[in-house]
């Protein structure tokens, strides 16, 4: 705004009723700001509440159906063409000393087919697939949300990055358990 005055422009919005000629001009533009910022918090936290009171209804709204699960219609059902894959790494993890990387090594000797979804580029088992696999309470039919944020980097403009959470909420959910709460 101070732009405008230095090179002998007057500004008028006239929506926002605003003329930068007018000696209030400053602050009209600071409470505009004030009330957009008051806004801007309100609707974020609607569609927080929103959300959690769809979480507690047991509906999934995680995007993509995690490796195992198909969604259809909003729900979860087993991927009879991928819940071999997660039978096994439980197996494996549970009762064997395998580790992350040696259960994915063996998917991979064993002539076990990852399935390519979504942005997968990944042909074969990778350690961090199996780990995530294992991490994740959906196969003991939970739902986990917020397990994940994305976070601005600091320091950085405009780049982000997923910072796992050491606390969120889990829910029963409606699909079926590949594995047992036990396992």
């Amino acid at each position: 705004e101070r732009v405008f005055p230095m090179m002998n422009i007057r500004f008028v919005a006239i929506t926002d009723n605003y003329d930068s000629s007018k000696k209030d001009a400053d602050l009209m533009v600071a409470v505009t700001n004030i009330a957009n910022d008051l806004y801007a918090k309100d609707i974020s936290k609607k569609v927080s509440t929103a959300h959690r009171r769809k979480w507690t209804t047991d509906e999934y709204m995680c995007g993509f159906a995690p490796y195992g699960y198909k969604l259809v219609d909003g729900s979860l059902f087993i991927a009879e063409d991928e819940v071999e894959v997660i039978k096994i790494i439980f197996d494996k993890y549970i009762n064997t000393t395998m580790g992350v990387a040696a259960i994915a090594a063996f998917l991979n000797e064993s002539g076990y087919v990852k399935k390519k979804r979504q942005n997968n580029t990944i042909d074969g088992f990778a350690a961090s697939f199996v780990k995530g696999v294992i991490d994740n309470p959906v196969y003991c039919g939970k739902l986990a949300y917020g397990r994940r944020k994305t976070e601005k980097v600091q320091g950085k403009r405009n780049e982000f990055h997923v910072v796992k959470q050491d606390e969120f909420m889990v829910v029963d959910g409606e699909h079926e358990a590949i594995i047992s709460a036990e396992e």
